[in-house]
């Protein structure tokens, strides 16, 4: 018997291929200018994208107008170049052509977006753009209903309103406007709502239901879930899921629901405090790969800003759970979140871009691995178009859909600039009055140390010290070990002041249980004492070195003389700033998914890799120090069992709680490199959590790397780093086992 229930699925089918055809009728080619209302003609002053939390917290006219907006754009029919769904879909699936752009011979049959490029991040400038141009042109319509008296205000909030962004680097959770499935606008225009989202005709999306003019109403929330339309059932998601959950979703959870033909069904619901609690658990991580980017401009291996698209990648991973929309690459682009986290990695590059204004595009040729509307193999160049994004085209052609040979598509070049596309940042926002290019720098740079660096005097991802009396080659003294504690090749650390306490091998060691007791604890309640250990702690972690009477005698007098006391950007000692430098060839682990490096259970660094592109060399350069600390620390636990350790570690759990910022191990290569290859484990894991074995990925290849670091002088400089090393490190999978990967390992 055929019923309704069976005969949707094809019914749906054959409305999606109607709608498809109508949407190849428009031949028009559509101009990405970003949005040029607001921009001061006179000072180029541009209005900037915010924080969404700060947007959310403000409310009014322009968070009223962003979410009816949005509301409106996910409304628009499927079929509309300019609809929610039209926009989603030119970064991954459905795979097809947008305005008029077609596949080209020999492209692959996947989206326009090129991930692991490096054309990545201009990509998606324009893209962001198109969608804010969009969105602002919704928002001027729906200000022109409100009565007059709001009209004014609403007007001029419209003008000014730009994509809002989610700062993950430095606060990972999910903002609070995107967590539930209504939100609260101030105030409704004049006709009514119900026309901004209508049901879908399957009984789903839309329909906020909000009376004509209404004050303080709830209405549906445009940012927890994109609901589709009838027209996306064959582009992947089956009927049978369209029917237990059409929309997207963040992180899935199983759940009964009543059917009235089969009794039950099991049905899929969204849980955003699922992506909330795994987005905490990479927060840090997060703002340290950011970080070191910014610092390391050359850690991408090529153009620096490029190396955003790892921390990018933790977060459409993690935001999206294994199972979520988010995290599937080819439908990420409907969650909307997608824009929020978007326009936050733009503005990373943008600050990055601000900060080596010499260097805001690439400069070298790389073949590319083919997207929708370019060929695999392509050289491609910061001339080379990003498709299907025109650029302004004549007016006497343009009536003619441009080609690569007209010049008419963005490229690298013509979008590194955001006065292009008439928005601004917060941290940028001074840069239509600021000539000077050093000063701006100067200025982003400071931003750049307060949102992500630390809150100590040396600011870098933890340092490891190395102190002025030695003098040893780390090729020759692996492995050694001194008078105090060793750990696995390492120093025991004191984790209240961040300084290594060695004992000098010519003083005596005959200090009783109870005088180290007395000792240990004066210095930490009393600052400016000299502890047992030869140094004078200051206030913040300013120390002034000085050597034991013992060691003093047996120095020359040349060599005795009193150091200086070490000084806000300056140290007596050599300090190290540790990365890990891991590759693989994506086509040998399962994608998407996320090869973590571990040392006692403490996640040192992540590579994320997503479910395209599926070949090709992958490579990120991770910074270890904060993890590196804590897994030491956590190390020393573990294994130090005299009285005076423990002690410290005690006081180092007291202290933990007020630590700033990214805390120092106080140690050298010499320690740190038998600790990693003792101790460090590689993990790969994919989205749906299945492990694989490492030694069954040949081309898995692990280093670490050290690099000699000056603190910056002020507030508005960076770290200086200098005469890196690399140091093999043999691959082991979880609990140790061998395997190693390859790569002359």
């Amino acid at each position: 018997m055929i019923t309704f229930t069976t005969l949707l699925p094809l019914l749906l089918l054959i409305n999606s291929f109607i709608l498809l055809a109508a949407a190849q009728t428009q031949t028009t080619p559509i101009p990405v200018i970003g949005v040029t209302t607001g921009v001061d003609a006179n000072t180029g002053q541009r209005p900037i994208r915010r924080n969404v939390n700060d947007l959310y917290a403000r409310g009014g006219p322009q968070w009223d107008l962003y979410i009816l907006a949005l509301s409106e754009m996910q409304a628009t029919d499927e079929s509309d170049e300019l609809s929610y769904f039209s926009l989603a879909g030119i970064h991954g699936l459905p795979h097809k052509p947008w305005n008029g752009v077609e596949q080209v011979d020999g492209a692959p049959d996947v989206g326009y977006c090129p991930h692991g490029e490096t054309i990545f991040a201009p990509w998606h400038r324009p893209y962001v753009a198109l969608f804010e141009q969009t969105l602002v042109t919704h928002a001027l319509s729906i200000a022109s209903r409100y009565p007059p008296s709001f009209q004014a205000a609403y007007t001029d909030a419209a003008r000014t309103l730009r994509l809002p962004f989610w700062d993950w680097a430095s606060d990972p959770s999910l903002p609070i406007a995107v967590m539930n499935d209504t939100i609260k606008v101030s105030n409704t225009p004049n006709s009514s709502l119900s026309s901004l989202s209508p049901p879908n005709t399957n009984g789903t999306g839309g329909g906020s239901g909000a009376p004509s003019g209404a004050v303080g109403v709830m209405v549906r929330n445009p940012l927890y879930s994109y609901r589709f339309q009838n027209g996306s059932v064959m582009y992947g998601f089956s009927p049978e899921r369209m029917k237990l959950n059409p929309q997207t979703e963040r992180c899935v959870a199983l759940e009964k629901m009543p059917d009235t033909e089969n009794g039950t069904v099991v049905g899929r619901r969204s849980e955003p405090w699922m992506a909330e609690e795994k987005m905490r658990d990479v927060g840090s991580g997060l703002r340290d790969s950011v970080y070191d980017l910014f610092v390391r401009p050359d850690a991408s291996g090529g153009w620096g800003a490029g190396g955003f698209e790892n921390p990018h990648n933790t977060v459409h991973n993690n935001a999206g759970c294994s199972s979520g929309t988010l995290a599937n690459v080819a439908w990420s682009a409907f969650d909307p979140l997608f824009m929020l986290h978007h326009a936050n990695t733009d503005r990373l590059v943008a600050l990055w871009q601000a900060i080596y204004y010499h260097n805001t595009t690439f400069s070298f040729t790389t073949p590319s691995g083919g997207q929708l509307g370019t060929k695999k193999g392509t050289n491609l160049t910061a001339d080379s178009p990003l498709k299907p994004f025109h650029a302004q085209f004549p007016a006497t052609n343009s009536s003619t859909p441009p080609s690569d040979a007209g010049g008419f598509f963005h490229t690298s070049n013509s979008v590194a600039d955001l006065r292009t596309f008439g928005y601004s940042y917060p941290e940028l926002n001074t840069d239509w009055q600021i000539t000077d290019k050093e000063k701006l720098a100067a200025q982003v740079k400071k931003a750049v140390n307060k949102l992500y660096g630390s809150g100590d005097d040396e600011s870098a991802n933890g340092v490891a010290r190395r102190e002025v009396d030695e003098d040893l080659n780390p090729e020759d003294a692996l492995g050694e070990e001194d008078d105090s504690t060793v750990i696995d090749g390492g120093k025991e650390i004191d984790e209240n002041n961040k300084i290594t306490f060695r004992r000098s091998r010519l003083r005596s060691l005959s200090l009783s249980a109870s005088t180290s007791t007395t000792n240990f604890n004066s210095q930490e309640d009393k600052e400016g004492t000299t502890s047992t250990d030869g140094k004078q702690t200051e206030e913040n972690n300013k120390i002034t070195f000085r050597r034991s009477r013992s060691l003093a005698k047996s120095l020359s007098s040349a060599n005795s003389k009193k150091p200086k006391r070490q000084t806000y950007g300056q140290s007596p000692t050599k300090n190290y700033y540790y990365t890990a430098e891991l590759s693989v060839d994506r086509s040998e682990v399962p994608l998407p998914c996320t090869i973590s490096l571990i040392v006692n259970e403490v996640v040192m660094g992540r590579m994320s890799l997503l479910g395209m592109p599926m070949e090709g060399i992958a490579k990120v350069s991770m910074p270890l120090a904060r993890p590196l600390n804590d897994a030491v620390r956590k190390n020393g636990g573990q294994q130090t069992r005299s009285l005076r350790g423990r002690m410290k570690m005690r006081a180092a759990a007291v202290k933990e709680s007020k630590r700033r910022g990214l805390g120092h191990v106080d140690m050298t290569p010499n320690r740190i490199i038998p600790f990693l290859r003792g101790n460090m484990t590689v993990e790969i894991r994919a989205n749906d959590e299945t492990l694989t074995d490492p030694s069954t990925v040949p081309s898995l290849h692990l280093d670490i790397q050290d690099w000699e670091y000056i603190p910056r002088k002020n507030a508005s400089e960076f770290p200086i780093f200098q005469n890196p090393r690399k140091w093999p490190i043999g691959i082991r999978g979880p609990g140790g086992h061998g395997g190693y990967g390859g790569g002359g390992h």
